[in-house]
C-alpha cells in the first residue's frame, strides 16, 4: 500500500464517503476521525479551533502562520503597515476560486466587511471590531488593498493568519447563509462533495488551486465518531488514516497494533483554575487566591492524572505567541505549601477555612474530569472545601455567563477549570479572553491590566508588542487572577500508510 505524505499546512475535513464498515482507505484516499462536526461551513459565523482547521481546506487566508508560528504570506505577496493605523496587503495574482471567480482585492474587501454583516451573527466581529467603519477597506489598485483601522492594532495581521478567509464575492452576495452554511466556495486546495452533518464529509480536488505540487492526497474523507474507543478501533482496524486527542492508556494499544503509531507533541492549550472574580466576593481579597494557588500540589497532579499527557505551565500564553515567558526564565511563584495556605485564610479572615464552588466542563477534554477531582482534593486539604459542579459544554458555557453583565441577587464567587487554545497566535484575543473585564471565558476584571492589554496590542512594534505582553502575562500570574496549571499534548493516532508531522497549533 502507497505511504501518504502529508505537508504541515494542509488540513481535513468532514465527509460522506461511501466506505462500508471495515473497508480499508484507498491509496489516493486519506480518512480522518473527529470526535465532533462543525456547526457551519460559513468562514464567517463561528471561531473554534476545528473550524478554522478545516476551512482551510477549502478557503484561504491572506497570510499564514508556519508551524514555529511565524508570519509569512499566503494569498497575500506581501504586507506593510503605511502609518499607525494603516496596513497595505499586496495580493498575488492569478489565484481563482473553485468556481472560476478571481482573487483580487475586491474579494478582499468583500470579505472582510462581510464578517460585520448582521445577518451572519458573526462570533469573529470582536476580533474585526477595528473593521467595522464602512471606509475600512480601500481597493488600491486590482490586486492592492489598504486596511484601515479604526484604531491602532499591531496585532491585526495575526488575526489574518487565522480568520478572515477570502470568499467569492459573486456567489456569497447571491445566496443566503443558510445556503451558504452548506456550501462553501474558496481557492483552497479542496472543494467540498458532500456534507452528511454529524456523520461523514467527503472533500476532492479543486481544479483550479494554484500549486501543481500540493495537495499531496485526491481526496479526503471525515468521519465523525464520538467516542474515544471507537475511533481507535477504527484506526487499529485501518478503517481510518488519522485520530486527534489520544487518551494516554490507549497509546500501547495503537503502538502495538502492527497497523498505527502514536505521535505526542507539547501542545497549546492551557489549562487553568480561574478566579469568578468579576463581581465582589470572598475571591476579592489576594490572600485567599494566593491560598488557592499555594494549596495546588502540581508535583503529584502530573505523577498520578495526567502521567505524560501534559506539560507544567506559569502562564496562560503558549510558545507561539507574543508574550509568552520561558518558565525557565519564569517559575511559576505559588509552590504548594499547604501550610501557608491555611496561614493565609486565616490572615484573610478564614481561620476555618472556606466553602466555594468548583465548576468544571466535563466531556470535552481528556483528563478533565479527573484532573479537576484530584484539583478539588487538594483545596480541600487545604481548608477550601469546593462544591464540585461538572457541566456539558452547553451547561458549562450557561452557567458561565450568566454573571457576565451583573452579579443579579445570587452571585457568590467560585472556581472554574478551564482551556483555552489561541492556536490563532494573537496574544491580544488570548488574553482579553481571560483576562479582560470583558472576556469570553474571564471572571476577572481588573481595569489596569485591560489599559495594558490596549497599550500592547497598540503597537506596530514587535519587541515593544513583546515586552509590553509580558508584563501582562505576569501580571495576570503573579495576582492570581487564574492559577495556570498545564498545556495539555496534542496525541495523534496515525496509520502506517500516512507520513505526517503534525504541527500542534
Amino acid at each position: 500500500m502507497r505511504r501518504i505524505a502529508l505537508v504541515c499546512w494542509l488540513a481535513v475535513a468532514v465527509g460522506a464517503w461511501p466506505l462500508g464498515a471495515g473497508a480499508a482507505p484507498k491509496d489516493d484516499t486519506l480518512v480522518l476521525a473527529f470526535k465532533s462536526d462543525m456547526p457551519t461551513m460559513d468562514p464567517h459565523v463561528e471561531s473554534s479551533a476545528v473550524e478554522n482547521a478545516r476551512s482551510r481546506w477549502v478557503l484561504q487566508t491572506l497570510l499564514h502562520r508556519t508551524p514555529e508560528g511565524k508570519l509569512i504570506p499566503f494569498v497575500a505577496k506581501g504586507w506593510k503597515w503605511v502609518g499607525e493605523k494603516t496596513l497595505e496587503i499586496e495580493l498575488n495574482p492569478g489565484i481563482k476560486f473553485s468556481n472560476g471567480e478571481e482573487l483580487d482585492a475586491e474579494a478582499v474587501k468583500y470579505s472582510l466587511m462581510r464578517i460585520h454583516d448582521p445577518k451572519l451573527k458573526s462570533r469573529q466581529i470582536e476580533r474585526f471590531r477595528v473593521t467595522a467603519h464602512k471606509d475600512a477597506i480601500e481597493v488600491a489598485d486590482k490586486y492592492k488593498v489598504r486596511i484601515r483601522l479604526a484604531s491602532p492594532d499591531g496585532g491585526f495581521p495575526n488575526r489574518l493568519g487565522n480568520l478572515g478567509q477570502v470568499v467569492a464575492p459573486k456567489y456569497y452576495s447571491s445566496h443566503e447563509p443558510p445556503f451558504l452554511a452548506r456550501t462553501p466556495i474558496g481557492s483552497g486546495p479542496y472543494v467540498v462533495k458532500k456534507w452528511e452533518r454529524d456523520t461523514l464529509t467527503e472533500y476532492e480536488l479543486n481544479p483550479h488551486f494554484r500549486s501543481a505540487e500540493y495537495p499531496k492526497v485526491k481526496r479526503v474523507i471525515v468521519k465523525i465518531i464520538p467516542e474515544e474507543a471507537a475511533r481507535v478501533a477504527a484506526l487499529t482496524k485501518g478503517e481510518v488514516d488519522v485520530i486527534f486527542d489520544v487518551p494516554t492508556e490507549m497509546f500501547d494499544r495503537i503502538n502495538q497494533s502492527g497497523k498505527a503509531r502514536v505521535v505526542s507533541k507539547p501542545g497549546i492549550r492551557t489549562f487553568r483554575l480561574g478566579m469568578y472574580n468579576k463581581w465582589p466576593g470572598v475571591l476579592s481579597d489576594k490572600r485567599v487566591r494566593m491560598a488557592i494557588a499555594h494549596a495546588i500540589d502540581r508535583e503529584t497532579l502530573f505523577k498520578t492524572v495526567l502521567k505524560g499527557s501534559a506539560v507544567d505551565e506559569s502562564q496562560v500564553l503558549h510558545p507561539f505567541t507574543e508574550g509568552y515567558v520561558s518558565p525557565k526564565d519564569y517559575p511559576y511563584p505559588y509552590p504548594y505549601d499547604p501550610a501557608k495556605a491555611k496561614k493565609l485564610l486565616a490572615e484573610a479572615g478564614y481561620p476555618n477555612g472556606i466553602d466555594i464552588d468548583f465548576v468544571t466542563e466535563i466531556g470535552t477534554y481528556i483528563k478533565v474530569k479527573e484532573a479537576s477531582e484530584v484539583l478539588a482534593g487538594m483545596l480541600n486539604k487545604a481548608g477550601i472545601r469546593t462544591k464540585y459542579v461538572g457541566l456539558g459544554v452547553t451547561g458549562y458555557r450557561n452557567y458561565f455567563r450568566k454573571y457576565r453583565s451583573s452579579p443579579g441577587n445570587d452571585f457568590k464567587s467560585y472556581l472554574y477549570f478551564h482551556s483555552f487554545g489561541g492556536g490563532g497566535g494573537d496574544s491580544d484575543l488570548q488574553l482579553s479572553a481571560v483576562f479582560g473585564c470583558g472576556g469570553a471565558w474571564s471572571g476577572w476584571c481588573d481595569k489596569e491590566l485591560d489599559k495594558m492589554v490596549d497599550r500592547a496590542s497598540a503597537s506596530s512594534d514587535d519587541e515593544e508588542r513583546h515586552r509590553l505582553f509580558m508584563a501582562v502575562t505576569k501580571k495576570g500570574t503573579e495576582d492570581v487572577a487564574a492559577v495556570p496549571l498545564y498545556r495539555v499534548n496534542a496525541t495523534f493516532g496515525l496509520s502506517n500508510r500516512v507520513d505526517w508531522d503534525p504541527r500542534v497549533d
